[in-house]
């Protein structure tokens, strides 16, 4: 029984039967007609020349071609029909009248598919034929389809494709290749790959181009076949952005670490500087004490002097480690920074060596900035200062520019950054030295205390810069290459963005006119040796001291002496009841007294807890014996000399 051609997958079946015998072709059309159940368009021709013809037009599914033909033979017409007008995929049957293994191989040769006797020819052979050449139709349409699309993807792929043959030379390279090896497909093709072929394994490899400029790419290899031969695909992943974006996120991370640490050792520092403070308050005030009770000519006053002054030096070491923990306080005002830094060139000069060269440029058309002036002066002497140092005795340039800068399309990917940038339109000022540069892995830490890349005891160098630059609500970008010098970018607000500061609110005290003499000063203070310093300053100038070790016992005393207490003496932290909490209830009882606070801490910071409480003054410690009985006589009101 013989079986049903299936449909293959086109519309229409377009068949050519070339034979000069019409009763063939009649024939061989009914048998085909009959095994068929979808579209046929069959087209009969005598001669060689009209097939030839309409496969110029439109050549065939398949073809039924006689070896005898009235215009030429039908090796001739497979020979022209193969070379000239039928696509090389087209199925040809060759029929011939007395096949022969000569012939058979040469029709063979030229194209045809099969070959088969006429006089033995069959319906059931001749269709069976048919199926496999309409088969194979089918599959070289599927085969095609798939081509173009493996083409279209391959072409269209982001990742670079490169077929490299068995001997590391190229076979086939995609677009995206071309461009990571920024040479034509042209240049790749045939020439060697250049990277050892390990197939399943994924790794990294640098492209390294003319330019001398290298790019990241990840590769995979995997084998194939390719034209027949045994290949290997390699798939390139250009790294660039990933790298880039992995690390930006690890600057990010690197800087959020650094905050949390640069703000642990803020604390940290702000909470030595208080206890030093109070150290240093006792030596002061002894050697201050010893001092006003010696002649000038007394073999101890100038060791004395030099307690002094050490202890006051020591105080202004811990005033820097308030600003490095950001506790100072500012005296904010509008200023044009870029006239500031020029009224500021002269002194800037004469810190430099005369073979550096120091250079301005700050147009004059720049929004103003809040600043402290005295904090941005030593922000800017000291980063001249290190880059003069950098510079060295050779001969070198320092460079300040202002100008205004959007955060918010700048890229600082280049930049190490310390503080908060201030988004959108800031001003800038840069101050680049041609020294030989930081290496990149110093450039975090140029900011710890005491870090030095020069020599050691240079004190907090570069840290207490980052308390004036938190103050101002500024940032600070670090750009360094070796050879190349480095850059320190300051990215301030404008008046747009006003750092705000609250002042503290002093009240100055009404004369009291129930104070007899001799007053009583109440001395507030949990330091024992700051408590009897103070006992004898005031007793020094004609004041009874009544001390207390906290503010619970300084609240008992206040209210058992309190018609004889003229001032009260205190300190902000102590046990059991704070110095804001206790000025707050002194304050109730008694609106008239003065108060007088001293702390390590800067007045700014000391004064947050003293807001409710009308404080008349305060006094920072370490503070020479003088300063402290000026302080009280301006708050008496009374005439505070010396008994001796």
């Amino acid at each position: 029984m013989t079986t049903d051609i299936a449909q293959p997958q086109v519309t229409t079946l377009r068949l050519f039967i070339v034979d000069a015998n019409a009763i063939d072709r009649s024939r061989y059309m009914r048998w085909i007609r009959g095994k068929t159940h979808f579209r046929l368009d069959i087209e009969e021709m005598e001669t060689g020349n009209q097939a030839l013809k309409a496969c110029e037009r439109l050549p065939p599914h398949f073809m039924l071609v006689n070896d005898q033909l009235p215009d030429m033979t039908g090796l001739e017409f497979l020979k022209n029909a193969t070379h000239q007008c039928a696509s090389s995929e087209t199925p040809i049957i060759f029929l011939v009248g007395c096949a022969t293994e000569e012939m058979a191989t040469a029709a063979i040769g030229l194209g045809a598919q099969d070959y088969f006797n006429k006089e033995t020819l069959s319906e059931e052979f001749l269709c069976r034929h048919i199926q496999q050449a309409v088969n194979q139709l089918t599959n070289l349409r599927r085969i095609q389809t798939l081509e173009r699309q493996s083409r279209t993807i391959l072409q269209s792929s982001a990742d670079g494709l490169v077929v490299v043959g068995t001997d590391g030379c190229i076979r086939f390279t995609n677009p995206a290749a071309e461009h990571l090896f920024q040479q034509s497909g042209s240049e790749l093709l045939g020439a060697p790959f250049g990277f050892p072929i390990m197939p399943g394994e994924t790794r990294e490899i640098m492209l390294r181009h003319q330019d001398l400029v290298s790019t990241p790419v990840e590769i995979r290899v995997v084998p194939i076949e390719w034209e027949h031969e045994s290949a290997y695909l390699t798939s390139l992943r250009d790294l660039t952005e990933r790298q880039k974006a992995e690390d930006e996120r690890q600057r990010h991370e690197t800087e959020r670490q650094y905050a949390q640490k640069q703000e642990s050792l803020g604390v940290l520092a702000g909470g030595i500087a208080h206890d030093f403070n109070n150290l240093l308050m006792a030596i002061v005030a002894r050697a201050g004490l010893a001092l006003r009770s010696l002649p000038p000519d007394s073999p101890a006053y100038e060791h004395l002097q030099i307690i002094e002054k050490s202890g006051l030096r020591g105080g202004e070491l811990a005033n820097q480690m308030l600003t490095f923990a950001g506790q100072t306080q500012l005296s904010f005002q509008p200023l044009q920074l870029q006239h500031f830094i020029k009224d500021s060139k002269t002194f800037l000069r004469s810190i430099v060596s005369k073979r550096i060269t120091l250079t301005l440029n700050a147009p004059d058309t720049l929004q103003p900035i809040r600043g402290d002036r005295a904090q941005l002066r030593q922000l800017l002497m000291t980063i001249v200062t290190n880059a003069a140092e950098a510079i060295g005795d050779q001969e070198g340039t320092i460079h300040i520019t202002t100008r205004e800068m959007d955060t918010a399309t700048q890229d600082f990917r280049q930049y190490h950054i310390m503080g908060d940038l201030p988004w959108g339109a800031c001003i800038a000022c840069s101050i680049q030295d041609s020294g030989p540069g930081i290496k990149s892995e110093l450039i975090p830490k140029i900011f710890d205390p005491f870090f030095s890349t020069k020599f050691p005891g240079r004190g907090l160098g570069l840290a207490a810069l980052l308390g004036i630059v938190r103050g101002h609500g500024a940032a600070i970008a670090v750009h360094s290459r070796i050879g190349q010098g480095t850059e320190f970018l300051f990215l301030f607000p404008s008046t747009n963005k006003p750092s705000r500061r609250v002042s503290p609110s002093l009240t100055l005290p009404k004369k009291c006119s129930l104070i007899t003499v001799p007053s009583k000063v109440l001395v507030v203070d949990d330091e024992e040796e700051v408590r009897t310093a103070c006992s004898l300053i005031l007793r020094e100038i004609g004041f009874d001291a009544l001390v207390a070790q906290d503010g619970k016992a300084g609240d008992q005393i206040f209210e058992r002496y309190q018609e004889e207490i003229a001032l009260v003496f205190l300190d902000l932290t102590m046990p059991q009841l704070d110095g804001g909490k206790l000025a707050e209830k002194i304050r109730s009882r008694a609106p008239e007294v003065p108060i007088l606070v001293s702390s390590g801490y800067p007045e700014e910071e000391a004064m947050k807890h003293f807001t409710q409480a009308g404080i008349n003054a305060f006094i920072q410690k370490p503070f020479q014996v003088e300063t402290l009985m000026a302080k009280i006589q301006e708050l008496t009101s009374l005439d505070v000399q010396s008994k001796k």
